[in-house]
C-alpha cells in the first residue's frame, strides 16, 4: 500500500505551447499502480477539486488562483470539471453575514459542475440550506439521505449520482455526506414535531452506509459508468470511524477514486483495498483553500492524483468580486472594539488545533464571556465552537465573529451537578494522553467542554463509559468515569461539585437546549433565558467591558482549569 502525505508546497512547472500559445503546466506521469480502464479518449481528463473552503475563498491558493487554474487548463484540453465535497458556507464571515448567501455567488462565477453536502452546510437551518442550494447552479449530489417527516424533503430532487459524458469515457459522480451530520450540526434542525426526520444511514456501524453506496455504485455500472468518483465529506482519521472514508473504501467495490473531505486531512494520494482487494485512490486538500486537488484520469485508462497550493496567477474578476463583497461588510467588521497584548490562540507552536482536546487561553476567553455577559456560576462553550485565533494587536468584530462565526444564541439553565458531570463525561469521550501522531491532530472532538467557573481532570486511561443512540446522541454512561476531581468556583474559591446541587450555567442554546453534538446532558434542566444575545455579542460586550485583557490569559495552554492525564 502507498501513502504519500503532503506537507510541502507543490509549485507546478510551465511550458510554453505554441510559440505565443496559452500555458499549460506538466503534468507528473500517471501512476500504474491501478489497473487501467480501456479507453478511447483523445486526451486525458482534469477534474479539479475543493473541500472544506469554510468561506476561505481568499485564502491560500484562493479561489483566484484556482479560477486561473482552472480556465487555463480549458484552454488547452477538452475535458475538465470543477467540484466541491461539501462544507462551503460556513466558517467566516463573508459566509456568516449573509448565511452563505455571498459564498454561493462566488462559487457561480467559479463554474463549479457537481457539488455534495458538508455537515456545516445545515447551520443556517435546513430551510436556509434548501434556499442557498437552489440559487448554486452546480448540480448538487447526495446519495445517503432518509427522510421520514411529513413536511418537505429538501433532497428530494438531487439526484444520488450523475454520469459524465467525456467523450466516449462516462464517469459517474456520487455524493456520500457524513451520518454524524445531525450531531455535528444542531439536532434540532433535523427535526419535525420534535422527532428527528432525516437520517444519513448511520445504522449497523457503518454497514448501512456501505451497503447504500454499493447500490448506487452498481447501478451507475449497470448504466455504463466506465469510472465511478466519490465524493465524500466523510473524514479519514480514526476519529470519523465507522463512516470514514477509508472504511467505506474497504466496505464496497467498484468505486475507482474517493476524494474525502470533513477531517481537514491533507492528502496527495494513498491506496486504499477495496472489499475485492483492488486498490482505490483517496485524496483530500485540507481546508480554507490550503490546496486544490486533482484528479487526471489519462488517455491510456490510468489515474492519478496532486495537489495544488500554488498558482502562478489570479483570476482577476474574481478577485474584484470577493474584494467587492468584503468592502460591503468592512464598516461592520473592522470596528475596534478591543486590543489583544498577546495572541489568543486555538493551537499548539507548531499549528496543531488543540482545542477540541485541551484547554487554551482564547477558548477560556470565550467561556468566561459567556458567565460573565449572562451572571452565571458557569460558562461552557464546545471546542468545535471556537474556531480560529486572535493575533496580537487591535481587536476587530471581524475578529470575533471569526472565533464564533456561528451566530447562535446564548442563553442561561439551571443544571444539576451531575447533569454537568454527564455534560463533561461527554465531551471527554474522544481525548487520549496525546494530542499529536504522525504530525495530525489526535484526539479531537468538537463536544470537548471548555469552562468557566470549573476545573475538572479527565483520566485518559479510563475507557470512555458514554453509550450512544443510533443518532449519535448521548443515552448514558456505564462504569468507571474518566472525568475526575470536578470543583467549581464559589465566593472566589474552588469548591467540590455537588451533584445534586443547582448551578446557573451559560452557554450556547446550541448545547443547553438543541442537544448539540448529541450532547443531552441538558435535557429537562430548567431554562432560565434564551435567546437574548448572540454569542459574538457576549464576547464584545466581555471585551468592552473589562479595564484591558487581563495577564491571567497570557499562558497559550491556559490557566489551568482542564488536566488531561
Amino acid at each position: 500500500m502507498k501513502h504519500i502525505q503532503l506537507f510541502l508546497t507543490i509549485t507546478l512547472s510551465f511550458l510554453l505551447v505554441g510559440c505565443m500559445g496559452p500555458i499549460a503546466y506538466t503534468m507528473p506521469t500517471p501512476t500504474p499502480t491501478l489497473e487501467s480502464n480501456n479507453t478511447s479518449l483523445e486526451d486525458d481528463i482534469y477534474i479539479f477539486f475543493t473541500s472544506d473552503v469554510h468561506c476561505g475563498v481568499d485564502e491560500n491558493l484562493g479561489f483566484t488562483g484556482l479560477k486561473a487554474l482552472v480556465d487555463d487548463t480549458r484552454l488547452v484540453h477538452p475535458y475538465v470539471s470543477l467540484v466541491d465535497l461539501g462544507d462551503y458556507l460556513q466558517g467566516g464571515t463573508l459566509g456568516s453575514l449573509t448565511k452563505g448567501k455571498s459564498i454561493i455567488e462566488i462559487m457561480n462565477e467559479m463554474n463549479y459542475d457537481y457539488v455534495t453536502i458538508g455537515n456545516h452546510e445545515f447551520d443556517y437551518t435546513v430551510e436556509e440550506l434548501d434556499k442557498r442550494l437552489h440559487e448554486l447552479n452546480a448540480q448538487v449530489i447526495t446519495s445517503n439521505v432518509k427522510y421520514t417527516g411529513h413536511k418537505k424533503n429538501i433532497f428530494e430532487e438531487y439526484p444520488t449520482y450523475v454520469i459524465h459524458e467525456y467523450g466516449p469515457v462516462k464517469v459517474a459522480f456520487l455524493g456520500v455526506l457524513t451520518p454524524t451530520s445531525i450531531t455535528s450540526s444542531t439536532p434540532k434542525y433535523f427535526m419535525e414535531d420534535g422527532e428527528i426526520v432525516y437520517d444519513f444511514y448511520s445504522e449497523r456501524n457503518g454497514d448501512e452506509l456501505a451497503e447504500r453506496v454499493q447500490s448506487i455504485v452498481d447501478e451507475a455500472r449497470s448504466n455504463g459508468a466506465d469510472y465511478v468518483v466519490a465524493l465524500t465529506h466523510l473524514g479519514s482519521t480514526p476519529h470519523y470511524t465507522p463512516y470514514d472514508s477509508i472504511s467505506l473504501i474497504h466496505k464496497t467495490n467498484g468505486i475507482d477514486v474517493v476524494l474525502d473531505g470533513h477531517s481537514h486531512s491533507v492528502v496527495i494520494e494513498d491506496y486504499y483495498p477495496n472489499k475485492d482487494g483492488k486498490d482505490v485512490i483517496l485524496s483530500s486538500v485540507g481546508t480554507k483553500m490550503q490546496n486544490a486537488g486533482e484528479l487526471i484520469i489519462g488517455k491510456d485508462g490510468s489515474l492519478t492524483t496532486m495537489l495544488v497550493s500554488e498558482f502562478h496567477h489570479h483570476d482577476v474578476d474574481i478577485e474584484s468580486d470577493i474584494l467587492a463583497k468584503e468592502d460591503e461588510q468592512k464598516p461592520i467588521l473592522d470596528e475596534k472594539i478591543g486590543v489583544a497584548p498577546f495572541d489568543f490562540t486555538i493551537m499548539d507552536e507548531e499549528g496543531h488545533r488543540l482545542v477540541r482536546s485541551r484547554e487554551t487561553n482564547l477558548a477560556d476567553f470565550v467561556a468566561d464571556a459567556y458567565r460573565y455577559v449572562m451572571d452565571a456560576d458557569i460558562g461552557l462553550t464546545n471546542g468545535g465552537g471556537v474556531r480560529t485565533n486572535i493575533v496580537q494587536g487591535d481587536i476587530t468584530f471581524g475578529d470575533i465573529l471569526n472565533v464564533n462565526p456561528f451566530q447562535n444564541t446564548v442563553g442561561t439553565c439551571r443544571a444539576t451537578g451531575q447533569q454537568i458531570l454527564d455534560a463533561l463525561e461527554f465531551g471527554a469521550k474522544e481525548t487520549l494522553g496525546i494530542t499529536v501522531l504522525d504530525g495530525n491532530s489526535v484526539g479531537e472532538f468538537g463536544a470537548f467542554l471548555q469552562v468557566s467557573g470549573l476545573k475538572y481532570t479527565i483520566d485518559t486511561s479510563i475507557p470512555t463509559g458514554v453509550v450512544l443512540d443510533d443518532n449519535g446522541m448521548l443515552k448514558e454512561i456505564k462504569g468507571e468515569r474518566r472525568v475526575q476531581d470536578v470543583q467549581v468556583l464559589k465566593d472566589g474559591q474552588y469548591v467540590p461539585l455537588d451533584p445534586n446541587e443547582k448551578y446557573v450555567v451559560a452557554s450556547i442554546s446550541y448545547l443547553l437546549f438543541e442537544s448539540g453534538d448529541g450532547n443531552t446532558a441538558f435535557a429537562g434542566a430548567e431554562m432560565i433565558e434564551q435567546g437574548s444575545q448572540i454569542d459574538v455579542n457576549c464576547l464584545r460586550d466581555y471585551l468592552t467591558q473589562m479595564n484591558g485583557i487581563p495577564d491571567t490569559y497570557r499562558n497559550p495552554l491556559g490557566e489551568g482549569r482542564i488536566t488531561v492525564k
